[in-house]
């Protein structure tokens, strides 16, 4: 529902570092859906998440957090991309960082089965942007565009295989 927690293994003790549960959009398969910490998190802890809010309909935005060990809250948000068309389904966004330091974040289609096929729409479709959500001067559909593959249902599942290979699993047909 909007709530990031840190937990330690060690006393099973949980504390909420970040409360956004007056923004996120929380029904069905929407709410706060994907979390990636920076591959380096110890010198440089970012925290990136992806969730759904509504704004005259459902939308996704992903925002990057730093964590602060001071306070032991997430502080200091930065939208990367936002307004993405979304719905209670069809929702996807998983995060993945790459090890060329690009973040790709999986969205659906949000049960209109031809926008993953439209390159006007930012759904349907796995999106990669550098960590400061600038746009990659080699994404596979030009400097302009976020996208980086196309046609997706319902990706729900991303990661980087021991072949360095990269794999999206989704639901549906």
């Amino acid at each position: 529902y909007g709530r990031v927690s840190r937990l330690n293994p060690t006393t099973g003790v949980r504390t909420t570092i970040l409360d956004l549960t007056g923004s996120v959009y929380a029904n069905s398969e929407s709410g706060l859906l994907g979390m990636q910490l920076h591959p380096d998190f110890a010198n440089t802890p970012q925290v990136f998440l992806a969730y759904t809010y509504f704004s005259g309909g459902i939308k996704e935005r992903i925002v990057r957090y730093e964590y602060n060990s001071t306070s032991g809250l997430l502080e200091n948000p930065l939208t990367l991309i936002e307004g993405i068309n979304g719905n209670t389904t069809h929702i996807g966004c998983r995060l993945l960082i790459l090890p060329d330091n690009t973040l790709l974040a999986t969205t659906g289609d949000y049960r209109n089965d031809p926008i993953a096929q439209n390159d006007n729409s930012l759904s349907g479709k796995i999106l990669r942007m550098n960590l400061d959500g600038s746009i990659p001067f080699d994404n596979p559909f030009g400097a302009s565009s976020y996208v980086y593959s196309k046609g997706h249902r319902n990706a729900q599942g991303l990661l980087i295989g021991t072949n360095g290979k990269i794999y999206s699993s989704e639901h549906g047909p």
